[in-house]
């Protein structure tokens, strides 16, 4: 077997530890050569008959100017039409190519004309456990047309499945989607995840050279797969792992205990425990309404009635809700006592650009070590669930791309008469509009408001079309958890928001209402929910502010 070596010559050299480890040079390292890597992330759907997408959506990344694409075999078909987006918008049919399932490893080539940003590959063999790496893709929990970034490191060079793990976490719909070391080069392909969040299960890049001509011929490929034979330069180096990569929050405690005096935990009368973040509201509200007092916002949802904020000494404090902001989930809550400090809503907070993706956060915890994400996703709407507004669990048939029901919970359905939808019908219509996509229900749901009225078309296999009328209520949806395949589990109330941010972190539901930090010490915002396995959902610092802009009744 062919040695594989990497080439870096004449390439700055990587993240390296030559004089002690520094979190700041690794954060600048992670942004440094990723804008070619963003770029070239492509977000992939199939397209019918007629040429219009349908099913759900999947990942991929250009390799090169002729406009290869590698991505995941069990999302592609030889000789499948597809369309694929740009993180700028542009989009283009491609062809579905070679397929070998045993690795997971597809290939497609874009079919239309046109100049096209791609990534260069890197090699497996120049990896090693602890090197870092950074995945940019397209999530399947929420609808978004730029790609998301999350930063991990190789845990395994092989895992027993026979594929490279790495810690940079995925879900559905990151399928195909790539992973990139720190100079922007492919070094794999996401392929499946486990229940842990540490499992995520890549393609090596090399599987993908040795069979590159397999891959350009249309066909699904099994055994006695003829192979590359590839010619490396010698002299080739190795990357540089970093021994901290697994305990990134350690590195921080500085700025993790400075954070911390800005977290605290509120229980309400039920028991149910969620963070607030204390809050300096000088020069918003009238000195006076201040004297005596602190301020505290968490997230509305779960502070119920006999709400108690914990001192640091473990003292109980009653509180006082002096406003809820239903639209973003949050609560400003008073108690009777001045603390000092508190975060400084009174400022200018950060911009949100795409240039600000990879910028290393910290989720602050009381008496704990906080959690270390990267800012993924920024400014984006999360539309309505159809699980938590229609009691429908939905998702696509991976043969025919059709929307089906999944799942039904308990208040969704009103009596068991036949014709209503029942798990593997199928979703045609939401009111006038065809529902050829995963997205387009949730989509068309949030132009609609509580106790408003829609109406579903469906078919009981070769039967129908049937109608059903809901009403939009809101349904404390409980979630199986090994579906979801991670072990912390989903907020309750984790979407209808205008805007949110996106970060990587490993927040638990009850972790969520905190503060959320750069390492500077600028406020990005109120943690608010966690979504799915790959993201935590912040509500902006400039939302925050106008939340409490104006308050004159305490």
């Amino acid at each position: 077997m062919i040695l594989l070596l990497l080439c870096l010559q004449g390439i700055r050299p990587a993240f390296a530890q030559t004089e002690g480890f520094s979190g700041e040079k690794l954060e600048q390292e992670v942004k440094l050569n990723l804008k070619k890597a963003y770029a070239a992330s492509v977000r992939i759907v199939n397209l019918d008959a007629n040429q219009q997408a349908v099913g759900g959506y999947f990942s991929g990344v250009v390799v090169d100017a002729d406009g290869y694409i590698l991505t995941a075999a069990h999302a592609v078909k030889p000789n499948g039409s597809y369309l694929v987006t740009f993180p700028d918008g542009r989009s283009f049919k491609a062809k579905g190519l070679g397929v070998i399932h045993s690795i997971d490893a597809a290939m497609m080539q874009i079919s239309d004309k046109g100049k096209w940003p791609f990534a260069k590959m890197g090699w497996t063999a120049a990896l090693a456990v602890n090197v870092p790496c950074v995945s940019i893709s397209y999530p399947g929990s929420f609808y978004a047309n730029k790609p998301t970034l999350r930063f991990g490191y190789v845990a395994e060079m092989k895992h027993n499945t026979g594929f490279m793990r790495s810690t940079c976490l995925m879900e559905p719909g990151d399928s195909g989607g790539p992973l990139f070391d720190l100079k922007g080069r492919v070094i794999g392909i996401h392929s499946r995840v486990s229940v842990s969040v540490t499992s995520n299960m890549e393609v090596p890049i090399d599987e993908f050279r040795k069979y590159w001509t397999a891959l350009k011929t249309p066909a699904v490929h099994t055994s006695f797969i003829p192979e590359d034979k590839v010619n490396m330069k010698k002299n080739e180096e190795m990357l540089i792992a970093v021994s901290q990569m697994p305990d990134l929050i350690s590195n921080f405690k500085e700025q993790d205990n400075r954070f911390q005096k800005n977290v605290f935990t509120v229980l309400d009368s039920n028991q149910v425990s969620i963070l607030a973040a204390l809050v300096d509201l000088n020069g918003l509200v009238s000195p006076a309404v201040l004297k005596g007092k602190s301020f505290f916002i968490s997230k509305s949802s779960m502070v119920g009635p006999g709400a108690k904020v914990e001192m640091v000494d473990g003292s109980l404090i009653p509180a006082k809700v002096i406003r809820r902001d239903e639209e973003n989930d949050l609560v400003l809550l008073q108690i009777p006592q001045e603390i000092g400090g508190g975060i400084n809503l009174n400022k200018t907070f950060p911009s949100y650009t795409v240039d600000q993706l990879g910028n290393f956060l910290i989720s602050p915890k009381p008496k704990a070590s906080g959690e270390f994400s990267v800012l993924g996703n920024v400014k984006l709407g999360m539309p309505k669930s159809p699980a938590r507004y229609l009691g429908l669990g939905v998702s696509y048939n991976q043969d025919d791309y059709k929307i089906v029901v999944t799942g039904l919970f308990p208040t969704s359905v009103e009596n068991e008469k036949s014709e209503d939808i029942a798990v593997k019908d199928v979703l045609t219509k939401i009111n006038d509009r065809p529902l050829l996509t995963i997205n387009d229900l949730p989509e068309e749901l949030s132009k609609f408001e509580l106790n408003q009225s829609i109406t579903l078309e469906y078919a009981k296999g070769k039967a129908g079309p049937y109608t059903k009328t809901f009403v939009l209520k809101l349904r404390d949806v409980q979630e199986d958890k090994s579906k979801d395949l991670f072990l912390e589990g989903k907020s309750s109330r984790r979407d209808n928001f205008k805007e949110v941010l996106v970060h990587d972190a490993k927040l638990k539901p009850s972790e969520c209402g905190g503060p959320l930090f750069d390492l500077k010490g600028d406020f990005y915002g109120i943690n608010i929910a966690r979504l799915s396995r790959t993201s935590s959902l912040a509500i902006p610092a400039p939302v925050v502010l106008n939340f409490v802009k104006g308050i004159t009744a305490f």
